[in-house]
């Protein structure tokens, strides 16, 4: 039995245990266990809803042989996050001759669908609030370095440098920085991810709140290239866009204008 459900029950080991369980028949099947053994678990919860018996013993207590009553499939686990109705479907046409019902992780366990699905709004949120506090450091970045620079442009423009030349430098500037930061970003992000694969995140702090839903305490990310090309896929694009007011003031800069200024 699990620890949880030992000290619930007030056992333990070498003392007897009555499960009861419906029949194949329809009717109520006790037998008695003499507990062997105490499992630990990461949740309570987990270890409060399971009791362990061989699989015989388990055939004699449902009074029915070479039978099943549920089977699990574990998938990957980027696998297990996306579009399962194929699987189910496929899964439900292979079995079809006998009398089973094949559902997903998400069918079966609604509330945690909707859980993720929340959180994915909420995720979507911040990246909205990051992605605009970052086009705003951009900005202030670029349009320092554009003034810094205002006797360069001045000088490119007496000489004879079109403004869409200039607007094209200052894009070509940025995107080199953009690409030099985002690889940067991208590899020590990589780095972190990997060590918390092994270390995985603790979040005994929340264990109650973990425990209602079903996740075990230890959490550990994974990498989906996906996401990474989308992250850094909008964080050029959305550099490039807000750089191109600095261009355009850098453009707009006359000779007589940048001379003036020390």
């Amino acid at each position: 039995v699990r620890a949880a459900l030992a000290d619930r029950l007030r056992t333990g080991v070498g003392k007897k245990l009555v499960v009861s369980t419906p029949q194949a028949d329809g009717e109520t099947g006790s037998r008695a266990f003499r507990i062997r053994g105490i499992f630990h678990a990461d949740m309570a919860a987990t270890e409060k809803s399971l009791v362990f018996i061989p699989f015989a013993a388990a055939e004699r207590l449902i009074g029915q042989t070479r039978t099943a009553t549920e089977i699990a499939v574990t998938l990957p686990p980027a696998a297990a996050l996306e579009n399962l109705a194929p699987v189910t479907r496929a899964l439900q046409k292979t079995l079809a001759p006998f009398t089973v019902t094949v559902a997903s992780w998400k069918e079966m366990l609604p509330a945690i669908t909707a859980y993720l699905a929340l959180f994915d709004m909420f995720l979507l949120i911040w990246f909205v609030v990051v992605f605009i506090a970052m086009g705003f450091g951009i900005v202030n970045t670029v349009l320092m370095a554009v003034y810094e620079r205002m006797r360069e442009f001045g000088l490119l423009k007496a000489i004879g440098m079109r403004p869409a030349r200039i607007i094209r430098m200052v894009l070509a500037e940025s995107l080199f920085l953009l690409f030099i930061g985002s690889l940067a970003g991208t590899l020590c992000g990589l780095g972190l991810t990997a060590w918390f694969q092994q270390t995985g995140i603790d979040l005994g702090a929340f264990s109650k709140g973990t425990e209602m839903w079903g996740m075990s305490r230890i959490i550990r990310p994974v990498v989906d290239i996906q996401d990474i090309v989308m992250a850094n896929a909008v964080v050029v694009g959305l550099g490039l866009l807000v750089s191109v007011y600095p261009a355009v003031k850098a453009a707009r800069f006359t000779p007589v204008e940048t001379m003036r200024q020390n």
